[in-house]
């Protein structure tokens, strides 16, 4: 009997989210982080996300382009971010 293999298309999606960051001194800003969603047969699903990444919104969006644009892989999300960073 033949196998059947079958082949579904697995997309990757990056999302900022913006929420207040607060300092050890008691000061708290808005900061902008990433969220990475697994795209495939099943749905839509979140698998990993890192707050507090920058408080400037084109710096974020420069990122997100970045990330959607090569289709990152999870597994080289948090390298890809500290690469951008340094």
């Amino acid at each position: 009997m033949p196998l059947a293999y079958s082949f579904h298309a697995i997309s990757y999606e990056y999302r900022s989210f913006n929420h207040i960051l607060c300092t050890e001194d008691a000061m708290s800003f808005p900061a902008y982080g990433v969220e990475v969603y697994r795209h495939d047969a099943s749905g839509c699903t979140m698998i990993d996300s890192i707050p507090g990444i920058t408080t400037r919104h084109e710096k974020i969006e420069r990122l997100l382009d970045l990330l959607n644009h090569a289709q990152v892989s999870p597994i080289h999300f948090r390298d890809t971010v500290e690469d951008f960073l340094s």
